[in-house]
Protein backbone atom coordinates (compact mmCIF):
# COMPACT_ATOMS: atom_id res chain seq x y z
CA UNK A 1 0.00 0.00 0.00
CA UNK A 2 2.90 2.57 1.29
CA UNK A 3 5.25 1.25 -0.95
CA UNK A 4 5.64 3.55 -3.91
CA UNK A 5 4.90 6.81 -2.04
CA UNK A 6 8.44 6.21 -0.15
CA UNK A 7 10.21 4.21 -3.27
CA UNK A 8 9.89 0.63 -2.08
CA UNK A 9 9.79 -2.73 -4.43
CA UNK A 10 8.14 -4.25 -1.09
CA UNK A 11 7.09 -4.13 2.58
CA UNK A 12 10.52 -4.11 4.32
CA UNK A 13 9.28 -5.30 7.27
CA UNK A 14 6.44 -8.29 6.75
CA UNK A 15 6.85 -11.16 9.05
CA UNK A 16 9.05 -13.54 7.63
CA UNK A 17 11.67 -16.00 8.58
CA UNK A 18 13.44 -16.17 5.07
CA UNK A 19 17.35 -15.84 5.52
CA UNK A 20 17.45 -13.39 2.53
CA UNK A 21 15.48 -11.20 5.43
CA UNK A 22 18.72 -11.55 8.18
CA UNK A 23 20.81 -8.55 8.46
CA UNK A 24 24.04 -8.83 10.04
CA UNK A 25 23.93 -6.73 13.31
CA UNK A 26 27.03 -7.60 15.31
CA UNK A 27 25.27 -9.50 17.98
CA UNK A 28 23.86 -12.09 15.51
CA UNK A 29 27.12 -12.58 13.65
CA UNK A 30 28.62 -13.62 16.99
CA UNK A 31 25.65 -16.14 17.89
CA UNK A 32 26.17 -17.20 14.53
CA UNK A 33 29.73 -17.80 14.26
CA UNK A 34 29.37 -19.55 18.02
CA UNK A 35 26.78 -21.74 16.93
CA UNK A 36 28.56 -23.20 13.65
CA UNK A 37 31.40 -23.65 15.98
CA UNK A 38 29.40 -25.49 18.56
CA UNK A 39 27.86 -27.76 15.28
CA UNK A 40 31.05 -28.74 14.20
CA UNK A 41 31.66 -32.46 13.62
CA UNK A 42 32.94 -34.10 17.38
CA UNK A 43 31.13 -31.44 19.30
CA UNK A 44 27.96 -31.66 20.78
CA UNK A 45 24.54 -30.49 20.40
CA UNK A 46 23.66 -26.74 20.62
CA UNK A 47 21.06 -25.14 22.43
CA UNK A 48 19.84 -20.92 20.74
CA UNK A 49 17.34 -19.31 23.20
CA UNK A 50 16.18 -15.77 23.82
CA UNK A 51 12.90 -13.98 24.80
CA UNK A 52 10.25 -14.38 22.05
CA UNK A 53 10.89 -12.27 19.19
CA UNK A 54 13.73 -12.01 19.20
CA UNK A 55 15.05 -13.16 16.09
CA UNK A 56 16.05 -17.04 16.90
CA UNK A 57 14.20 -18.68 14.08
CA UNK A 58 15.58 -16.55 11.12
CA UNK A 59 18.91 -17.12 12.92
CA UNK A 60 18.71 -20.45 12.70
CA UNK A 61 17.54 -20.17 8.68
CA UNK A 62 21.08 -17.78 8.36
CA UNK A 63 22.78 -20.86 9.90
CA UNK A 64 21.21 -23.58 7.30
CA UNK A 65 21.76 -21.00 4.30
CA UNK A 66 25.50 -21.79 5.49
CA UNK A 67 25.13 -25.26 6.30
CA UNK A 68 27.44 -27.63 4.10
CA UNK A 69 24.89 -30.41 3.90
CA UNK A 70 20.98 -31.27 3.98
CA UNK A 71 19.01 -29.60 7.58
CA UNK A 72 15.56 -30.20 8.37
CA UNK A 73 13.64 -28.20 10.38
CA UNK A 74 11.12 -28.72 12.81
CA UNK A 75 8.63 -26.32 13.78
CA UNK A 76 6.18 -28.78 15.80
CA UNK A 77 8.19 -30.57 18.28
CA UNK A 78 4.87 -31.76 20.02
CA UNK A 79 5.21 -35.04 17.82
CA UNK A 80 5.62 -38.92 19.84
CA UNK A 81 8.87 -40.04 19.38
CA UNK A 82 8.22 -42.19 17.29
CA UNK A 83 6.16 -39.51 14.91
CA UNK A 84 9.31 -37.38 15.01
CA UNK A 85 11.37 -39.87 14.33
CA UNK A 86 9.18 -41.35 11.16
CA UNK A 87 8.97 -37.54 10.35
CA UNK A 88 12.87 -37.02 10.27
CA UNK A 89 13.35 -40.40 8.11
CA UNK A 90 11.24 -38.80 5.23
CA UNK A 91 12.40 -35.40 5.43
CA UNK A 92 15.95 -36.52 5.25
CA UNK A 93 15.30 -39.11 2.27
CA UNK A 94 12.31 -41.42 1.16
CA UNK A 95 10.91 -43.80 3.68
CA UNK A 96 8.80 -45.58 1.21
CA UNK A 97 6.43 -47.94 3.44
CA UNK A 98 6.28 -46.01 6.58
CA UNK A 99 8.03 -48.26 9.65
CA UNK A 100 6.23 -50.09 11.51
CA UNK A 101 7.63 -48.58 14.98
CA UNK A 102 9.79 -46.49 16.49
CA UNK A 103 12.74 -48.93 16.48
CA UNK A 104 12.28 -49.90 12.56
CA UNK A 105 12.01 -45.37 11.64
CA UNK A 106 15.44 -45.70 14.37
CA UNK A 107 17.35 -48.25 11.74
CA UNK A 108 16.10 -46.29 8.67
CA UNK A 109 16.89 -43.42 10.05
CA UNK A 110 20.53 -44.51 10.87
CA UNK A 111 20.85 -45.97 7.34
CA UNK A 112 19.96 -42.10 5.46
CA UNK A 113 22.19 -40.31 8.38
CA UNK A 114 25.17 -42.62 7.40
CA UNK A 115 25.13 -42.56 3.66
CA UNK A 116 25.01 -38.80 4.22
CA UNK A 117 28.05 -38.93 6.43
CA UNK A 118 29.88 -41.24 3.85
CA UNK A 119 29.04 -38.73 0.91
CA UNK A 120 30.75 -35.81 2.94
CA UNK A 121 27.37 -34.11 3.88
CA UNK A 122 26.58 -33.61 7.39
CA UNK A 123 22.74 -33.13 8.22
CA UNK A 124 21.78 -30.91 10.48
CA UNK A 125 18.42 -31.34 12.97
CA UNK A 126 16.77 -27.82 14.12
CA UNK A 127 14.00 -28.09 16.98
CA UNK A 128 12.50 -25.34 16.90
CA UNK A 129 10.10 -23.92 20.05
CA UNK A 130 12.02 -27.03 21.80
CA UNK A 131 10.34 -25.44 24.92
CA UNK A 132 7.20 -26.91 24.01
CA UNK A 133 8.46 -30.32 24.28
CA UNK A 134 6.57 -31.80 26.82
CA UNK A 135 7.76 -35.22 26.89
CA UNK A 136 10.82 -36.51 28.17
CA UNK A 137 10.77 -39.69 25.72
CA UNK A 138 11.01 -36.67 23.08
CA UNK A 139 14.33 -35.43 24.95
CA UNK A 140 15.51 -39.65 24.69
CA UNK A 141 14.87 -39.67 21.26
CA UNK A 142 16.87 -36.87 20.46
CA UNK A 143 20.07 -38.51 22.68
CA UNK A 144 19.45 -41.58 20.71
CA UNK A 145 19.67 -39.84 17.47
CA UNK A 146 23.33 -38.38 18.81
CA UNK A 147 24.38 -42.01 19.01
CA UNK A 148 24.80 -42.83 15.03
CA UNK A 149 28.32 -42.64 14.34
CA UNK A 150 29.89 -43.67 11.28
CA UNK A 151 33.34 -41.78 11.92
CA UNK A 152 34.02 -41.35 15.35
CA UNK A 153 31.92 -38.47 15.91
CA UNK A 154 27.78 -37.95 15.85
CA UNK A 155 26.04 -38.12 12.19
CA UNK A 156 23.97 -35.41 13.03
CA UNK A 157 24.15 -32.04 14.43
CA UNK A 158 21.23 -30.45 16.45
CA UNK A 159 20.03 -27.29 17.27
CA UNK A 160 17.44 -26.99 19.81
CA UNK A 161 15.76 -23.44 19.87
CA UNK A 162 13.33 -21.72 21.81
CA UNK A 163 12.95 -20.06 25.55
CA UNK A 164 15.05 -20.23 28.52
CA UNK A 165 13.08 -22.48 29.65
CA UNK A 166 14.38 -25.21 27.57
CA UNK A 167 17.53 -25.07 29.12
CA UNK A 168 15.69 -26.09 32.62
CA UNK A 169 13.67 -28.90 30.31
CA UNK A 170 16.36 -30.48 29.46
CA UNK A 171 17.18 -34.21 30.91
CA UNK A 172 20.90 -34.14 32.48
CA UNK A 173 22.05 -36.79 29.85
CA UNK A 174 21.46 -34.16 26.90
CA UNK A 175 22.54 -31.14 28.78
CA UNK A 176 25.91 -32.82 29.45
CA UNK A 177 26.41 -33.22 25.96
CA UNK A 178 25.66 -29.97 25.21
CA UNK A 179 28.53 -27.96 23.50
CA UNK A 180 27.22 -24.20 23.26
CA UNK A 181 24.53 -22.39 25.14
CA UNK A 182 23.72 -19.56 22.62
CA UNK A 183 21.71 -16.41 24.27
CA UNK A 184 20.22 -13.79 22.15
CA UNK A 185 18.71 -10.72 23.88
CA UNK A 186 17.64 -7.21 22.07
CA UNK A 187 19.22 -5.33 20.02
CA UNK A 188 21.43 -2.64 20.62
CA UNK A 189 20.40 1.22 19.95
CA UNK A 190 23.11 1.40 16.87
CA UNK A 191 21.59 -2.26 16.23
CA UNK A 192 18.51 -1.48 16.02
CA UNK A 193 19.25 1.23 13.30
CA UNK A 194 21.52 -1.10 11.40
CA UNK A 195 18.56 -3.80 11.06
CA UNK A 196 15.66 -1.13 10.08
CA UNK A 197 18.02 0.62 7.31
CA UNK A 198 18.96 -2.91 6.35
CA UNK A 199 15.81 -4.15 5.91
CA UNK A 200 14.41 -0.67 3.91
CA UNK A 201 17.72 -1.25 1.74
CA UNK A 202 16.83 -5.11 0.80
CA UNK A 203 12.89 -3.26 0.20
CA UNK A 204 14.71 -0.63 -2.79
CA UNK A 205 15.05 2.13 -0.15
CA UNK A 206 16.86 4.91 -2.23
CA UNK A 207 16.42 7.77 0.06
CA UNK A 208 15.72 7.96 4.17
CA UNK A 209 12.62 6.65 5.07
CA UNK A 210 12.77 7.07 8.91
CA UNK A 211 14.41 10.62 10.59
CA UNK A 212 17.63 9.72 13.11
CA UNK A 213 15.17 10.53 16.41
CA UNK A 214 12.26 7.88 14.77
CA UNK A 215 14.79 5.28 14.81
CA UNK A 216 15.91 6.00 18.28
CA UNK A 217 11.96 6.28 19.70
CA UNK A 218 11.57 2.87 17.28
CA UNK A 219 14.57 1.45 19.63
CA UNK A 220 12.88 2.70 22.13
CA UNK A 221 8.73 1.66 21.54
CA UNK A 222 10.23 -1.31 19.92
CA UNK A 223 12.16 -2.86 22.88
CA UNK A 224 15.39 -3.95 20.59
CA UNK A 225 13.23 -6.71 19.66
CA UNK A 226 12.90 -7.48 15.62
CA UNK A 227 9.39 -8.88 15.69
CA UNK A 228 8.60 -5.69 17.97
CA UNK A 229 10.16 -3.70 15.64
CA UNK A 230 8.62 -5.02 12.42
CA UNK A 231 5.33 -4.11 13.80
CA UNK A 232 5.85 -0.94 14.92
CA UNK A 233 7.82 0.48 11.89
CA UNK A 234 5.06 -1.50 9.54
CA UNK A 235 2.44 0.91 11.39
CA UNK A 236 4.70 4.38 11.50
CA UNK A 237 5.32 4.15 7.68
CA UNK A 238 1.23 3.07 6.94
CA UNK A 239 0.67 6.18 9.37
CA UNK A 240 2.97 8.34 7.67
CA UNK A 241 1.79 7.26 3.87
CA UNK A 242 -2.08 8.01 5.07
CA UNK A 243 -0.79 11.71 6.21
CA UNK A 244 1.05 11.84 2.90
CA UNK A 245 4.01 12.43 4.78
CA UNK A 246 7.52 12.32 2.90
CA UNK A 247 9.28 10.64 6.25
CA UNK A 248 8.67 9.11 9.10
CA UNK A 249 9.45 10.74 11.98
CA UNK A 250 9.57 9.88 15.68
CA UNK A 251 6.10 11.29 16.44
CA UNK A 252 4.51 8.94 13.98
CA UNK A 253 6.47 6.37 15.38
CA UNK A 254 4.70 6.95 18.92
CA UNK A 255 1.47 6.91 17.11
CA UNK A 256 2.40 3.36 15.82
CA UNK A 257 3.55 2.03 18.98
CA UNK A 258 0.18 3.29 20.83
CA UNK A 259 -2.12 1.56 18.47
CA UNK A 260 0.70 -1.60 18.57
CA UNK A 261 -0.10 -1.76 22.14
CA UNK A 262 -4.06 -1.15 22.21
CA UNK A 263 -3.72 -3.87 19.50
CA UNK A 264 -1.59 -6.28 21.71
CA UNK A 265 -4.06 -5.57 24.77
CA UNK A 266 -6.78 -6.56 22.74
CA UNK A 267 -5.72 -9.48 21.68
Amino acid sequence: MYESHFGLKERPFRETVHPAAYVAVPSRERALRRLRYGLEPGRGPVVLFGPGGSGKTILSRRLVSLWPGPAVHVAFPMLPPAELVAHLAEEFGELGVPPPSLGAALRVLQNQLARMVAENRRPLLIIDEAHLIAEAATFDALRLLLNFTTDGSPDLSLLLVGGAEVLLDLPPALADRLAARCLIGPLSEAETASYVLGRLAAAGAQAPVFSPEALNALHHHGSGLPRRLNRVADLALLIAYAQELPIVEAHTVLTAAREFNHDSFAA
